[in-house]
């Protein structure tokens, strides 16, 4: 066990799972005897398997743990922030509990969490034949003009979104001699935007369907038209997926995460840097995926019900990772409930409150 504090002095305790005491699952979560204080009357420690993240309730204890093997990355953060030591945490040399300091001895088990999932076959050969047409399908944003219109409409310009590296698969590219291989493999991705998204398992790409939209057809106009005629689903994502933004390694010390990919160009074409805004698209694993370097969190989520409860939600976890936060909702609801719909209706002055929060998180 190694104790941390985080930049708000909050005390963690980073736990191997081989020390955790006679730990039992119950649901979602495991129970275990404290070992931090010693208990030996009821397993008063409780554990979220999901997220590494625990909390002992006995009343003269209270101690925050993470146990290091379900939560690798945000270990790893605690300790380089904490300046124990720059040795990945794999190598880190953990003291053992002296046997006379607990009652129960350590019970020694297989991994809790179960392994990840692998990727099916045909989602990894879907994924690398997505990368393959990267080019086609940027060339086909540029020569679709109902494709060009659409971005037009939504306030995005064409020289920025394919610097952020959108495309646009065209049915027809996937009848074109040599897409045989394609074909089957690609056909629910036509007609599409794509995204292109990172992850710490790689590459991976969302699309927004285009089915049956015209000019002057408003976003939840045609979300209905979808809907309502039983068209293909409005969004789809390659397995991995990921954020729509640049290398994790590249990101600002401060950084702007937003919901969507529209709402991150918004703020791109507003004059952000790519490396400063990231969009989750759906994947929400914020303290798993930033880097050390990352010190400060501009949460500009959504302003519907969902996005105030997904705030919240990051914010704490956030916290228990060492990160600054400075929550920043959508809340001018007469102009849309994102980033994206407020611009095209009132432009720059409806993400000003971006541009502040971001202002005052980097000066702090």
């Amino acid at each position: 066990m190694m104790t941390v504090f985080t930049s708000q002095g909050k005390r963690i305790e980073i736990v191997l799972e081989r020390e955790l005491r006679s730990p039992v699952q119950q649901g979602e979560r495991v129970r275990a005897y404290c070992h931090v204080h010693g208990s030996d009357h009821q397993r008063s420690l409780s554990i979220t398997k999901t997220t590494g993240w625990g909390h002992c309730f006995n009343a003269a204890c209270e101690a925050t743990v993470l146990v290091a093997e379900w939560n690798r990355p945000v270990a790893n953060r605690l300790l380089h922030q904490a300046s124990w030591s720059t040795t990945p945490y794999s190598s880190l040399p953990f003291p053992r509990f002296p046997t006379e300091s607990r009652s129960r001895p350590t019970y020694v088990q297989p991994m809790l969490l179960p392994p990840p999932r692998p990727i099916s076959s045909w989602q990894q050969e879907e994924r690398e034949a997505l990368q393959t047409l990267n080019g086609q399908m940027q060339q086909a944003l540029i020569a679709t003009p109902r494709v060009r219109r659409y971005l037009q409409e939504r306030g995005i310009p064409l020289e920025l979104a394919l610097a952020s590296d959108v495309g646009y698969l065209p049915a027809r590219l996937l009848t074109e001699p040599g897409m045989r291989e394609h074909r089957k493999l690609l056909y629910r991705w036509a007609d599409r935007l794509l995204f292109s998204l990172t992850s710490l398992e790689g590459k991976g790409y969302i699309g927004r369907s285009l089915w049956h939209w015209q000019p002057g057809m408003t976003e939840m106009s045609h979300k209905k038209l979808l809907e309502r005629d039983l068209g293909p689903k409005r969004w789809i994502k390659t397995n991995p997926a990921g954020w729509f933004g640049v290398e994790f390694e590249q990101l600002s010390p401060t950084v702007v995460l937003v919901e969507g990919a529209f709402d991150r160009l918004t703020l791109l074409t507003a004059g952000f840097q790519a490396y400063e805004v990231m969009a989750m698209v759906g994947t929400s694993v914020p303290c798993e995926w930033l880097p050390s370097h990352v010190k400060t969190v501009v949460l500009a989520l959504d302003g519907d019900e969902g996005g105030r409860v997904a705030s919240a939600r990051l914010a704490e976890q956030l916290h228990w990772a060492g990160v600054s936060i400075q929550v920043c909702p959508c809340t001018q609801v007469q102009w849309g409930k994102d980033w994206n719909e407020c611009w095209q209706r009132v432009g720059y002055t409806s993400i000003a409150p971006v541009v502040q929060a971001f202002a005052q998180a980097r000066s702090a």
